[in-house]
């Protein structure tokens, strides 16, 4: 993402300054760092779990128990409202696929930079499709994370993830 439209209509860009710059070290901040923190100890509050989360983690439940759903759609409605774009209805969802897609767009959409996205595209099993489809090298193992070096020295009872018993101590 190199631009977007903000509220007011207007574009921003993010990887200039105004007179056409470039922009060094450009990151998306959307809770900013305490300046003052050392190492992990922030004296800011981060979020950890939000209600748009929730909400998106119940019409998901919804439409796999049931379909699409007046209740699903109107709990996606309420993010999408808070964002202050285009409302949804059920007709534009006719079948449990389709919603399912949605729904994991919209996620991509409202947790943009929040870290949420791997475990979302491994629960609705594409991250690797994905990855794959945007040319990478993925492979069906690396749904999953080796288990750290220092951690495997630690106890000599791990074995290590599949796809990554080549690196061992």
């Amino acid at each position: 993402m190199t631009r977007y439209t903000n509220q007011s209509g207007h574009e921003v860009e993010l990887l200039r300054d105004a007179k056409g710059n470039p922009l060094n070290n450009v990151r998306s901040f959307k809770y900013w760092p305490d300046p003052n923190a050392v190492g992990e100890h922030m004296g800011n509050d981060i979020v950890y779990v939000r209600y748009a989360d929730i909400l998106l983690c119940k019409a998901e439940a919804l439409n796999e128990l049931n379909g699409p759903n007046e209740e699903s759609v109107s709990l996606v409605n309420m993010v999408r409202k808070r964002a202050k774009t285009t409302l949804i209805s059920l007709s534009d969802y006719p079948t449990k696929e389709r919603f399912r897609d949605f729904i994991l767009a919209e996620r991509g959409r409202e947790f943009y930079t929040e870290g949420l996205r791997r475990e979302d595209l491994i629960r609705h099993g594409k991250l690797i499709s994905d990855a794959r489809a945007r040319g990478k090298d993925a492979k069906d193992y690396q749904t999953l994370y080796p288990i750290p070096l220092r951690q495997m020295e630690a106890n000599d009872r791990l074995e290590q993830n599949p796809g990554y018993e080549s690196h061992k101590k």
